[in-house]
């Protein structure tokens, strides 16, 4: 089976570890009201400091100030993102690990590393805005070829950063220590896990996909508004469903790079051809069992 092939199969089998706790599904939905609350906030107060009635909002400008209260807004919605991302990888873990999580376990065990899931946060901002001026730079200067670069870049951060949060949540140790971890856990194995990474890419769009067709074939037709509101619910459902898997996934590709041994729900699926080596094991030794 390809790496691709592969993909697929662990996919599934996320989705099978998924469905034995279907309410964590609300983790990433929380996150993202949480994210469209704050961004609501943030744009009515930047409303209140520059909304000139006499100008409207034909010349409607955002001031220097408001600037950082939007930079401010952009952390606190990263921050709450990956609060509940955290908390779905907790429920994850405890259910690989023989236990039975709920959505109000998994916050729990979020709200014991929101320190460094808030850090961690931060730094994921501030990286995000570095790649992104990069990215622009070197697409004004050298076109295609520029954004290649930039995307690459962006790539290898990604696959830099796969592991971070299951270590934030398992180990217990500071965001930057955890970056460490992540790279020391992925550096034999990052063409295995751009592969894996592209693959669930491509189990994303196809969750996305219907939703998107018929946001484009209603949305334009005598059901236009209809179309469009009905592919958006499905968009974002897909989308969930994604971000859920892609956790499961991690969960299980961490558990597997520091024991050694895949957890029971994927025994049937060769994480070891998907992560490296099958006797590659950290040499930071087994971190212990599932902890609240």
């Amino acid at each position: 089976m390809g790496y691709f092939g592969r993909s697929w199969e662990l996919g599934k089998t996320s989705w099978r570890v998924l469905r034995k706790d279907k309410e964590l599904l609300w983790l990433p939905v929380l996150g993202g009201l949480a994210a469209l609350i704050i961004a609501g906030v943030v744009f009515g107060l930047i409303v209140l400091i520059d909304y000139d009635p006499a100008i409207g909002w034909s010349d409607f400008e955002v001031s220097g100030g408001s600037r950082w209260l939007v930079f401010l807004g952009v952390i606190a919605s990263t921050i709450a993102v990956y609060f509940f991302q955290g908390a779905l990888v907790h429920g994850a873990r405890e259910r690989l690990t023989g236990g039975d999580p709920t959505v109000a376990s998994a916050i729990r065990g979020a709200s014991g590393r929101f320190g460094t899931i808030a850090v961690w946060a931060i730094i994921a901002v501030v990286v995000g805005i570095i790649i992104n001026s990069i990215q622009a730079a070197a697409r004004d200067r050298a076109g295609f070829a520029g954004a290649l670069l930039g995307g690459l870049l962006d790539l290898a951060w990604r696959v830099m950063t796969f592991l971070v949060m299951p270590i934030i949540i398992a180990e217990r140790v500071g965001a930057f220590r955890a970056l460490g971890r992540s790279k020391d856990l992925l550096r034999r194995t990052w063409g295995e896990n751009l592969i894996a990474q592209a693959g669930l890419s491509i189990v994303g769009f196809v969750l996305m996909a219907p939703g998107l067709l018929i946001a484009i074939f209603l949305g334009t037709g005598p059901l236009g508004v209809f179309g469009v509101i009905v592919g958006g619910l499905l968009m974002i459902l897909g989308a969930v469903v994604a971000s859920a898997l892609s956790a499961v996934y991690q969960t299980a590709l961490y558990e597997y790079a520091t024991t050694g041994e895949s957890p029971a729900e994927f025994a049937e699926v060769d994480l070891g051809r998907s992560f490296g080596h099958r006797d590659r094991r950290s040499n930071w030794g087994q971190p212990g069992r599932y902890r609240t």
